[in-house]
This record gives structure tokens, sequence and C-alpha cells, in this order.
């Protein structure tokens, strides 16, 4: 704001301090005329703080109109449709601005202050690129939106539906992630191992490519596998269990041998595999300590091929032959005199360092792999020789115990197996239960999967080649109307990409290439291109009905020093519409002569400023 209207007004060789000050626009969308006031100074108010006044008050006066208060430039101001001022304005106007896409993927509107850059222009920065005041609201590439939008060309739904799917991807990778936390966490309470699965979605064609499996007895079981061993075990014991000690004690007395030799030897392998896992993790931190030794090797080898690419110099005395330590010249290998070998250069270098950071890659991933997999053995391991010898404290137990009793050691084991058969039970139906949800998200995947291979190559529909190709047409007409003359006209397009004005070249292999207009304009001529461009963008919007306001407002478009001559035929193709309203502030070089010349037989409605328009009264 100008600061007549937050500090001080000027009268003559007198200035007052401004005590209270606000502004009031009057506006009507063919239904009902609203009048919106904001205040500037006024310390009981925030500028946030917007009164909707339903009539016309400043055309009327005040006559006890009924006031709405509503608030904008804050959280909530374009959804909130009780008090959001943007959201008021959107239904007022009859929009309904879409939702996009941010930077971080996620979807948001195209809120108002985007899409007012395409027509009002403003005078302090508004001219010196195309859509120079849009607001940053984390929009992903809003300009294009914007004009998307106003033209409602069908690449925009098509963007939109993108847009869908791509939210849509994002929540189902997030939901996956949760889902193969769900299986890693189900492996380690039955200490077994997902197999097939992986933290990223993908397409399943035969689900039982995802298992788990459990280490037990030196070998590796699928869990229903395991369930059933144990029921077989289960039931050999329990018709075991009607036995007494003294008669299962020769039984007892091999069995107690057996679980001694056994616990030998896989209290051996145990500590065999521990060392084995510390062994592999002291490996893998050296991959690592390598790995980031090659990748700052690479850096150094990079940045240093850059400088010469650049045809800099490496600061380094190495780099200039020099001996950093006695002065003397050395030559760039280390290798003897004698040997007949050409040291690598720097491209060489970098192509070796960026193959060894692979490799070393796979090691690092594959000795991570192989330490999780000895883990799961190793605490297999442990649970197994601690029910070895509880198993070996039970026999002992019935060998001294009265011969009449009946065998504690079975009735544990019996008790311990079938507590195992419950939960490996339970296990498979939690598995089972894990699978439905992974086949149901695999086709979920496999149907984005599609749609993103449908939704590739041309987003542009027929009727979006025909409106571009009209705004095209008629933005070269206005440029020759406008005396546009920097760049022949052959070579100016409206780019396909971003939808703005653009210099078209061919490249030595005739390939087209083509960059920013402005590259290529003077600095009137520029000014010209920007009248051509806003107002085509209108005219199109009206020949194919898009979704533009039908308004422009231009403060002082007579930039540059742009002729009166042509500023006449940029104010006569504005005052030939009328479906739309235009609204210039001009000065015209404070000439009444540049006036009359620019103005000459046009139809307009002229509002003199006649010194301040701000003054004591």
């Amino acid at each position: 704001m100008q600061s007549v209207l937050k500090d001080i007004v000027l009268d003559g060789p007198n200035s007052y301090k401004v005590l209270q000050s606000s502004i009031m626009l009057e506006i009507f969308n063919g239904v009902e005329a609203v009048t919106i006031r904001r205040s500037v100074v006024n310390e009981k108010r925030k500028p946030q703080l917007v009164d909707i006044i339903k009539g016309e008050c400043i055309t009327v006066g005040e006559n006890n109109f009924d006031i709405t208060q509503m608030y904008l430039h804050d959280r909530g101001s374009a959804t909130d449709e009780t008090y959001g001022f943007h959201a008021f304005l959107e239904k007022y106007i009859g929009w309904n601005l879409p939702n996009v896409i941010d930077t971080v993927g996620n979807k948001a509107k195209l809120y108002f202050p985007l899409v007012a850059p395409a027509f009002i222009i403003e005078q302090k920065s508004g001219w010196s690129s195309f859509f120079a005041t849009i607001p940053y609201y984390n929009v992903r590439n809003a300009e294009e939106r914007v004009i998307e939008f106003l033209l409602n060309l069908d690449v925009f739904k098509n963007e939109q539906s993108k847009i869908s799917l791509g939210i849509d991807k994002k929540l189902l990778q997030d939901r996956w992630g949760l889902l193969y936390q769900e299986f890693i966490t189900l492996a380690k309470k039955g200490n077994a191992e997902v197999i097939g699965m992986e933290d990223y979605p993908k397409i399943i064609n035969d689900i039982n490519e995802i298992y788990f499996r459990v280490y037990k007895k030196d070998k590796y079981y699928l869990v229903p596998q395991l369930l059933q061993e144990l029921q077989i075990e289960f039931d050999l014991i329990n018709n075991e269990t009607e036995i007494t000690v003294g008669d299962n004690l020769e039984k007892n007395q091999t069995r107690l041998q057996e679980l001694s030799d056994n616990l030998l030897r896989y209290n051996f392998r145990f500590e065999q595999l521990e060392n084995e896992v510390l062994h592999e993790k002291e490996k893998l931190k050296q991959y690592i300590q390598q790995k980031k030794n090659v990748e700052e090797d690479l850096s150094k080898n990079k940045s240093a091929q850059k400088m010469h690419n650049l045809g800099g110099q490496v600061h380094s005395s190495i780099s200039s032959s020099i001996c950093p330590t006695c002065g003397q010249n050395i030559k760039d290998s280390l290798l003897p005199a004698d040997v007949d070998r050409v040291p690598m250069q720097i491209g060489e270098n970098i192509n070796f360092l960026s193959s060894q950071q692979k490799m070393i890659e796979v090691y690092v991933n594959s000795q991570r792999k192989s330490i999780i997999e000895k883990e799961t053995i190793v605490s297999e391991y442990g649970n197994y020789l601690t029910a070895l010898r509880q198993q070996i404290r039970n026999i002992k137990k019935d060998l001294v115990a009265d011969d009449r009793v009946p065998s504690e050691e079975l009735i544990e084991r019996k008790i311990n197996t079938k507590r195992s058969i419950a939960f490996y039970a339970e296990m498979v139906e939690n598995i089972n239960e894990l699978k439905k949800k992974l086949k149901k998200m695999s086709k979920e995947w496999d149907d984005i999967k599609r749609s993103e291979a449908n939704m590739a190559g041309n987003f542009f529909s027929t009727l979006d080649a025909q409106k571009l190709e009209f705004m095209e047409g008629y933005f070269l007409s206005l440029m020759k109307k406008f005396n546009y003359q920097s760049k022949d006209k052959d070579a100016i397009k409206i780019s396909r990409e971003k939808y703005l004005p653009v210099i078209e070249v061919k490249l030595p292999n005739e390939r087209p290439k083509t960059y920013d207009i402005r590259f290529d304009s003077s600095g009137s001529d520029h000014i010209r291109c920007m009248w051509a461009y806003y107002i085509a963008l209108l005219g199109t919007s009206n020949k194919f009905s898009g979704n533009h306001p039908n308004l422009l407002i231009f403060d002082e478009p007579q930039q540059q020093s742009a002729s009166t001559t042509d500023f006449h035929e940029f104010l006569d193709e504005l005052s030939k519409s009328d479906t739309s309203q235009s609204i210039v502030f001009a000065s015209f070089q404070n000439s009444l002569s540049d006036f009359v010349q620019a103005t000459q037989d046009l139809n307009f409605n002229r509002i003199d400023g006649n010194g301040m328009f701000i003054v004591k009264t």
C-alpha cells in the first residue's frame, strides 16, 4: 500500500498523520452487487479482516445493508465457507477452483491469488515478466495450472487425474510399508524370516511366492510344515504320558545321552555362528567405510573434472607437479621410471570409482542380508539350547524320582509342544490374513500401474489443440498490430509445455529448441508481447467458454516508452470487447496530447484524476 494509506497525507505545504484508513470496492457479478471493505490502518482491526456489505454501498451510499465479516491471508480463507473471503469470492464469481498438487505431492487448492496475476497486472513488478506477481504457495507449476484452468483445457482434467493417481500411489506406498512392518513384526515374534516380501509395492502374480520360514533342527520349515511336525510330535508324546518314570527308565537314559550330545553339538554351532556374525558385522563396517571413502574420492574427482572442463586449475601442489614437502618437480605417476604405463586420467578415475561404488553397495547389501539370516539362526539356536537344558534337567529329575510317578519331563514337553502348536496355528491364521491384505494391495498397485501406462504420452485432446492454435494465431496477430519488431513472427510460438510465448530455433541436427521470448525482445517489445498475451488469453477463453473472469486490469501498461501509436492499438483492442471489462490506469506520460492521440475514436469511460486522488476535504 502507498504511504498515503498508511503514514502521511500531504495537503500543500502541510502533512497529516494517518490515524485510520480503509479501502472500499464495489463489484457486480450480474446477479448481486456487493461492496468489500478492508482496513489498512485501524488499531482495533487487523488487515486480514474483510467486511462484505450486501449492496451498492459506494453507488447508493450507506443504506443499512447487511454486513458479513470474513478473513483472508490465513489458513482456511480459501476453504472456510462461512468466514473464508476467498471461498466467498470464488462462489460469487461462479468459479469452482480445482485441487492441484503441491511441491510435496499432496492436494492443494488452486488458490485465488494464484489466478489473479493472469488478469491483474500491477505497475511495480507486474511488467517484468509473465505472471511476475504470482505468489509462492507450494503449488507445483502454478503458472501452467492457472492457464489450463482459465482455458478449461482437457489436459487440466487429465493432469488432475494424474495428480489423483499420484496421491493414491503415495497412499498405497505408505500402506504397503505399514503392511511390510506387520510381516516383519510377525516374523520376529515367531523367530522366522519372510521370503519374497519387499518394502515397496509390486505386482504379485502368485501369493505363494511370499512365505515365512523357520529354522529348526538344522533345516528350514515353512510354518504349516512346522505345525504339522509339532502335531506329530505331540501325538507321540501324548501316547507316552501315562507311562511312569520306572517304565521309562531305559528310554530316559538313552534320551539323556542324546540330549547331552545335542547340547554339545548345538552349543558348538551356536558359538561358531555367533563368532561368524561378529566377524561379518566387522566386515560390514569395513565395507561401509570403504564405500564412504570411495564416495569422497568420487566427489573430489568430479569436482576436479568440473574445474578442468571449465578451464580452471585444481588448487593443489601435487596437481602442479610440485612436491608439497621439498618443492621439487615430480612426475604424474608413482610407478618406477622404467615401467611403461600411463596413469588413469580424471574421467577414467571417475568411471573406475563409480564401478567400485556400485560393487561395494552390492557387498554391503549382501552382507546385511547374510547377517540378518545368521542372527535369525543364532536366535533359534539360543532358544533350542535353552529348551535342551530344561529337558536335560527334567530327565535327570525323573531318573532320581519315585518309579511310580508320571514322567515330569514328558508332561512338560507335552505342555511346551501344545503351546508351540497353539502359537504357530495362530501364526498361520495371521499369515493368511496378512496375505489377503497383500493380495488386495497388489491388485490396487496393478491397477495404478495400468492407469499410469494409459496416461502416458500426449495429454492434449483435439479441442485442447484447437484452443492453443487459436490462442497462438490471435497472439501473433496482436503482436503484428502492436508493432512488435524484435523477432520474426515465424519464430514465435506458444509453448505447448508452459503455454507462454517462446522463440523456436533449429539446432544443427534439425531438432527444434525453444527459449523465453523476453531474451530476444527489446524492453518496449517485451511490453507489447505482454499486452498481446494477456488479451489473447482472455479472447481464447471467451471463444471456447473458458473460466476467465472477463476482466483485465492494467496499471501503467505504457512501460519502456512504448509509442503512443502502438498504445492506441492496444487500447483499441481492449475497447472492442463487449463481453469483458478492461480497466487501465495510465498517466499518458502526463501529456494531454498523448492522451488524445492514444484514445482517439475509442469507446471508453474516462475517469480523471486531477492532481492527487486522496486529498483533504
